[in-house]
């Protein structure tokens, strides 16, 4: 009887924490949860089909910032510092890369043309796995780098400023 009573209150705060930790937006596959990143960032997305989508609180991976290997250095730039990013599926980076890099990039390696705001540009090879959040009038939108042509405009509206 003991173990009986032991086991369902286990069993009852193992799902009071598991109802508290979905509505607290921990688990990625909740409907209307986008990661906020530190800065408000505007940018469009489109997408492999040309479809353009403007959206406020733009991130990838929920971060202000893009990263990628150029060569077997790692690179993080800010979004701030980006006017815009193309995306095309490389199949030399697949054959030139060590295999622990492409670990690293999820065995999906896409290549992410930067345009930096200083007008430079810089070539990365970055992990197609990664999603593109943002924030729309209608609501949010969730997309991966691989399924994305371009991103652009992109804006800072308002930094966050830490006390």
């Amino acid at each position: 009887m003991k173990k009986l009573l032991y086991s369902m209150l286990v069993f009852a705060v193992m799902m009071l924490f598991a109802g508290k930790t979905s509505a607290m937006g921990i688990f990625q596959s909740d409907i209307g949860y986008i990661p906020m990143p530190s800065i408000n960032i505007s940018l469009t997305v489109t997408d492999n089909l040309g479809v353009r989508t403007a959206v406020e609180h733009g991130s990838i991976d929920g971060k202000d910032y893009i990263s990628g290997y150029h060569g077997l250095i790692l690179n993080v730039i800010p979004l701030k510092n980006i006017t815009s990013i193309s995306f095309t599926k490389t199949t030399n980076a697949q054959a030139s890369l060590p295999a622990s890099l492409l670990d690293k990039l999820d065995n999906n390696p896409f290549e992410a043309t930067i345009n930096l705001k200083d007008h430079k540009t810089l070539t990365l090879i970055v992990d197609g796995s990664l999603i593109c959040y943002g924030k729309t009038p209608y609501g949010f939108i969730r997309i991966k780098l691989s399924l994305i042509d371009r991103i652009e405009n992109i804006v800072l509206i308002k930094e966050n400023k830490t006390p």
